[in-house]
Parts: structure tokens; sequence; C-alpha cells
């Protein structure tokens, strides 16, 4: 970083301003400023390459594609999602206008895209795209093994989301297959492979399976990555060996803290896998802390009518619920109702269990036409999403 910034200087008093030596200059502090995490001094430098390239260089479409790329994959980190999909389908219009059919910087795109879409929880749509995406790597680069298998995964996370197991489990498979015969040295991805079907094996109840999966995982954490603590404690948790996922949160949290202070998101991420463990354990006050530490930064860093801001008022509000606060359980869950009925206004499965936990208390309260209108409500939402022998409906019948 500290030679660019020289290289930078020195260019910047011999060479105009509509050199495009600077502008590539300028793009490479960008990208090792992204790769640091530092996204808002990042886009800073990739907006003054877009505008240079705009202005000097305006027939230099694929270029100017991959600087909007650049810039959609940062605005994805921050969570901004719909001002990262603006830049992904800019770049991608521009590249399916100006490269030979199938290019893999298109399916690239269609990838990322599909990323946006998933984290939007557009399900069907990302699930689109990354088939696009998957076309054209197995028609134009068949032994892409390890983009293959990304793409492979993503579609098995977005099937997984939507719950439809069996059919997510199968491309989780087939994604480890493709890494264990063709990318067995990368064992990060072996090791969210693992992860990935230990996860679809437990939800489907098939506990000693999903022990089996995260036992390998676990044994492959440790022995490659022993310092990438976020994910060892998130595999001892599941095997509900909170104690020990604890520590590792924790340590994870001192780094995070010390190497990377102004990364405020992964150090809200990090308050909350702690406020978590800590819930469970039921020390409740101590959680409370971490989530409302967790709330003040999400606050700071997202919109304040952002769904993760509603997903830290749903936290606490859980932890007042178990605390048998319900009064103050009950304005933090209609307070992120608010906010999930603004951000999805056409409807949204999330908003479903606040509903549920509002109706829950209300009926406590026996406050019961309104705690009836609330689970009607909830039941609605669940119905049009899930399956009708779906669990999630059987317990909103109850």
């Amino acid at each position: 970083m500290e030679y660019h910034e020289k290289a930078l200087e020195i260019q910047e008093k011999y060479y105009s301003t509509n050199s495009m030596i600077l502008a590539d200059t300028i793009n490479r502090i960008g990208h090792v400023l992204y790769n640091e995490k530092k996204y808002d001094a990042a886009i800073h430098y990739y907006y003054r390459v877009l505008s240079m390239q705009k202005r000097f260089c305006p027939n230099s479409y694929i270029q100017i594609s991959y600087t909007l790329t650049f810039i959609g994959n940062i605005l994805y980190e921050q969570g901004e999602y719909d001002d990262a999909l603006q830049y992904y389908r800019k770049s991608l219009f521009i590249q399916e206008k100006y490269h030979e059919f199938c290019h893999v910087d298109i399916a690239e795109n269609l990838n990322f895209i599909g990323l946006v879409q998933c984290s939007q929880k557009n399900y069907d749509e990302a699930i689109h795209y990354f088939q696009r995406s998957l076309a054209i790597q197995n028609e134009f680069r068949p032994f892409s093994y390890d983009n293959i298998a990304t793409i492979l995964s993503n579609i098995g996370n977005a099937l997984y989301y939507q719950r439809k197991y069996d059919k997510a489990l199968d491309f989780y498979q087939r994604a480890h297959k493709l890494r264990e015969n063709f990318d067995a040295t990368t064992h990060v991805h072996i090791l969210n492979s693992l992860i990935s079907i230990a996860n679809i094996r437990r939800d489907q109840k098939q506990y000693d399976d999903a022990i089996k999966f995260q036992q390998q995982a676990l044994i492959i954490q440790k022995e490659h990555y022993p310092f990438d603590h976020v994910n060892i404690a998130a595999i001892l948790n599941k095997q509900r060996k909170y104690n020990e996922a604890l520590d590792f949160y924790q340590q994870a949290q001192e780094i995070h803290e010390k190497c990377c202070p102004l990364n405020l998101i992964d150090v809200a991420n990090g308050l909350i896998n702690i406020g978590d463990i800590l819930n469970k354990q039921e020390k409740y006050e101590q959680a409370l802390g971490f989530q409302q530490k967790a709330l003040i930064i999400r606050e700071e860093k997202y919109s304040c009518c952002h769904e993760k801001v509603a997903n830290s008022l749903n936290r606490i509000g859980d932890i007042r619920f178990y605390q048998k606060e319900y009064n103050l359980a009950l304005d933090y869950y209609q307070r992120a109702l608010v906010i999930l009925e603004n951000y999805y206004p056409s409807g949204h499965i999330d908003i479903a269990p606040c509903l549920r936990s509002i109706g829950m208390i209300l009926c406590i309260q026996r406050k019961y036409d309104e705690a009836l209108d609330f689970h009607r409500r909830a039941l609605k939402i669940y119905e049009r999403y899930y399956p009708s022998d779906h669990e999630e409906l059987a317990t909103s019948l109850d």
C-alpha cells in the first residue's frame, strides 16, 4: 500500500490528470484497501477510477465494466444490496454487449447478482442467475472445477434457505465431490462443503450423520486454520459445546477489535455471536449487553430501516422475552416489525417470526383477540413461503 501511494504521488506530479497510468495506480490502491476490508476508503478510489474512465476513455467498455463490478463488490460487502445490484447489472449489460457470447466475465457477474438476490432473500431469482452462470461455466470452462463447485454450493445455499433440504443436499454433495477430486489442497472449500452438509443433516434430524460431518470439519479447521476462531466456534456451537464455542468467539473478537477496529460490521457480528451463546447459556444480562452494543453499531453503519437493525432488535426482544420482561420485549419486536414491513413492502418470510413473537406476548398478557390477529398474519406468510407439511406451519396452527 505504501509503495502504491508513493507511486501515485510521483505520477500525479509528472502525468496529466487524464492519464490512465494514474487510473491504474488508483485502481491498485482500491484493490489493496478492499482486501484489507477498508471498504469506505476503497470505494472512494474506485469512484475516482470510474470517473476517469468515463471522461477520458469512454470506449474502454470492458475496463469500465470491471470497475462497476469492483464497486458492486464493496456495496455488497457493506450490505447495500440494492446499490450493489445496480452496479452489477450495469456491468453485466456492458459485458453482454461487448464480450463474445458466454464469456467468463458474464458468468462471474451472473453469480454476483445471484449472491445479492440470495442476500435479499429472493431465492428463486438467485437460483435463476446461479443456473445461468453454471450453464456458461459447464459449457465453456468445464475444467474450472473450483468455480463450478462454488456455484453449485451457491445454488445449494439458496435451496437450503428455502428449506428444500433434499435438493440442497444434492448440490452440496456435487460441490463436495468436485472439491475432493480436483481441489483437495484448498481445505477451506472442503471445510465449507462439510459444514453445509452437516447443517442439512441436522435440519433433517439426521443427528448422527450431522455430527460425523461436523467432526470432519472440525478436524480440518483445527489442523489447517487454527486461528480461524469464528468457524471453529460455529462448529462447536452446533455441537452444543457452548463453553468452548464462547472461548473461540471471544478470541476472535479480541483479534477483530485489535487488528480491524474500523471494520465495525465484523465487530458487530462478533458481538452478536457472543451474545447468542450467552443467551443459550441463560446468561441473559450478559447477552443483552453484547446485543445492545451490536445494535448501536448496526444503527450507525446501516440505515435506520435496514433489516440488519431489525435483526438486532429481534435478538434483544428474544432476551427480554426469556427474562419475562414482556413489555420491553414487545417494544423491541414492534420496532423490528415496523422496519421489516418497510424494508420488505411486498412481504417476506422474516416478518412471520416477528408477528408470531408479538402474538405470543399478547397471549401471555391475555389480549387474546389481538394475539390471534398476529398469529393469523404470521400463518398467512408461512403458508405463502412454506410447503403445507412444514413444521413452522404446524407450530403456527398450534
